[in-house]
């Protein structure tokens, strides 16, 4: 009977610390696989769910906890797992939200010891794709950060990489003008260098850039940087960095359920890091479309 599958990812920032996590979970109710370009998730999930998987874990960063999340919203709500996940990326920026420890013995154990939630999941769509997220899709001139990153610098620099590729960026950012409809709210050519759409609280190597997102709460963050000089870009990355991100006047902040996007030139975002080449229309939230496990504390900051 498999009662656990791991889904690891073999180039994500800790992964040298597997034989830690296998030491935890019995051999003859565990099964692995590792996460590449062949792999297919939903097919090997179906199987173990067949074989009497109860719980898949992602054990990697955002990067694999979006695989995950994507096979497991395409299976049916009633014939679907739980979900666990266990840091071992380089930001492990979900994680953090969920309060779930960097210690990876400690991570294990909440699997079995540690409380449960049913947390919302976003559905982000195109004319040609369909596609789901956990914590945050960024688009504009984030998503040329994300494209500044190499495996040398993340090995490096660790989460502090992403405000390290950041620094290129900032010397030349691009405009992009846009029409956003907020679920009923309307926002007309507005000239902005970056949208941000979140389900969790940080991003890029867990700087706050959503302090008010919970992924219990039914409702995405809408964040959208406007245009402006260099007084506010320094203002931004500043805040950004303590934790205040919202506070700047450049931000537009709302909390909604679908949001409509339409830009010039296209935005392209990225998706808890992997990037999307075609511009997205629509983002619409799917309340507790997933029960995970979470750290005790996330237990009492949502009760």
């Amino acid at each position: 009977m498999c009662c656990r599958l791991i889904i690891s990812n073999d180039s994500s920032g800790r992964s040298t610390e597997k034989e830690t996590v296998a030491g935890i979970f019995p051999s003859d109710s565990t099964r692995w696989i590792a996460l590449d370009r062949e792999t297919n998730l939903v097919a090997a999930i179906e199987d173990a769910v067949v074989a009497g998987c109860e719980v898949v874990i992602a054990a990697g960063g955002d990067g694999t906890v979006n695989a995950v999340v994507n096979a497991l919203m395409r299976l049916d709500i009633q014939s679907r797992p739980k979900l666990a996940i266990l840091p071992m990326g380089t930001a492990n920026d979900f994680a953090a939200t969920l309060n779930i420890p960097d210690n990876l013995v400690a991570a294990c154990h909440l699997i079995e010891t540690g409380c449960e939630a049913n947390i919302d999941v976003v559905r982000i769509r195109s004319q040609n794709f369909e596609r789901y997220f956990a914590n945050v899709a960024a688009g504009g001139n984030s998503v040329r950060v994300t494209e500044e990153m190499t495996p040398e610098m993340k090995t490096r620099w660790g989460a502090f990489c992403y405000l390290r590729g950041g620094l290129s960026v900032l010397a030349d950012l691009k405009s992009f003008r846009v029409d956003v409809q907020c679920d009923d709210e309307s926002f007309n050519q507005l000239d902005c260098w970056a949208i941000l759409i979140a389900n969790g609280r940080t991003n890029a190597g867990r700087i706050v850039v959503a302090p008010q997102a919970s992924p219990t709460d039914g409702l995405l963050d809408v964040i959208i940087i406007r245009d402006g000089g260099i007084l506010d870009i320094f203002e931004i990355v500043s805040t950004a960095v303590l934790g205040n991100f919202l506070e700047c006047e450049q931000v537009l902040f709302r909390q909604v359920k679908k949001v409509s996007l339409y830009s010039h030139p296209e935005m392209r975002f990225t998706l808890d890091g992997e990037i999307v080449d075609e511009e997205p229309i629509e983002f619409e939230v799917m309340p507790q479309a997933i029960q995970t496990f979470v750290g005790p504390e996330f237990c009492l900051d949502n009760k």
